[in-house]
């Protein structure tokens, strides 16, 4: 019991810190192109990370070849579409649309669990995705949905973002397809890493004739913060959760991120915080404590199947 609500604490609050990159991408995109923003990024990442695990993993450089495959794909998945995508559709689609299609992330893993780790759900974990899908729906749609006009589809920024949430669905549960004698430090090292060398190029070029002296400093302080707290934190409980549940209960947890964003908006940017914003994270919680009671059995059943299935799937 005491290692699964480790993993369920850590598990929030990585998509705690993850919610907060719609406020602080919003912020980064109106100041820096994309490619040199994900670039600086991934370089603080890697300089505050290189110490860590230079110190405490002697084994560092010793990897596979099938992990470090894996490890560039889960990159490629995570680091590069996720972050390309979502910064890039920020600019395009309005912070309603995009948390919109945010709210599909729980569904999207689910999806990614049966395809890759073939875990199938049981009905307690379908009525927690269910319980989740009308949460996040509320606290997105809510009030807005009645007095604001969604009809004005950004269609090319709502599009950027449903491959942001396939990236990142595939991302958040690849750590489960990653040898185990690699630790979270070292993996997240990795991906720092990896996610730098894959902007470096496209950073280089957009770096050559920006001006960064008219960059403000909330800019600067959001993208310290996407390196050292979105980037490394958030990683390091994510992939210190995934590993102990199974994908479809790590999938549940995806839905934190939109409610984080809701009410990270609300204190930074001063939004309005309404009943329907109330009534979706009441029900987000409600699915985790459904979640925390399924039965042993149907958890291990589908954590076994994903187990078995790693290896020949990824």
């Amino acid at each position: 019991m005491g290692s699964k609500v480790l993993a369920c604490i850590y598990l929030s609050l990585a998509m705690v810190i993850v919610g907060s990159s719609m406020v602080f991408g919003k912020i980064i995109t109106q100041s820096f192109p994309v490619c040199l923003a994900s670039g600086i990024r991934f370089a603080i990442a890697s300089a505050i990370m290189f110490p860590l695990v230079l110190r405490k993993e002697p084994l560092l450089f010793k990897i596979g070849k099938t992990d470090f495959f894996r490890l560039v794909f889960m990159a490629f998945s995570g680091q590069f579409i996720f972050t390309m995508l979502m910064l890039l559709g920020l600019r395009y689609t309005s912070g309603i649309e995009a948390g919109i299609i945010t709210s599909t992330s729980p569904a999207m893993m689910v999806l990614i669990s049966i395809v890759l780790f073939r875990e199938w759900p049981g009905i307690w974990q379908i009525g927690a995705v269910l319980l989740v899908v009308a949460g996040i729906i509320s606290v997105n749609i809510g009030d807005a949905f009645f007095t604001a006009s969604l009809g004005s589809v950004n269609l090319a920024g709502n599009l950027m973002m449903v491959g942001a949430v396939v990236g990142e669905a595939i991302f958040l549960l690849m750590r489960k397809g990653i040898s185990r004698s690699i630790s979270n430090l070292s993996l997240t090292f990795y991906l720092c890493v990896i996610g730098f060398i894959m902007f470096f190029p496209f950073a280089v070029y957009q770096a050559i004739e920006f001006d960064f002296s008219a960059v403000s400093m909330d800019a600067w302080i959001s993208l310290v913060y996407f390196g050292a707290v979105f980037t490394v934190l958030a990683y390091l409980f994510w992939f210190s959760g995934v590993s102990r549940v199974s994908g479809t209960t790590a999938g549940l947890f995806s839905a934190v991120m939109p409610v984080s964003g809701v009410t990270l908006s609300c204190l930074f940017l001063h939004e309005t915080f309404t009943r329907a914003h109330a009534l979706g994270i009441s029900l987000v919680l409600t699915a985790i404590v459904v979640m925390a009671l399924v039965p042993k059995s149907e958890r291990s059943q589908g954590r076994n199947k994903g187990v078995t299935a790693v290896n020949s799937q990824i």
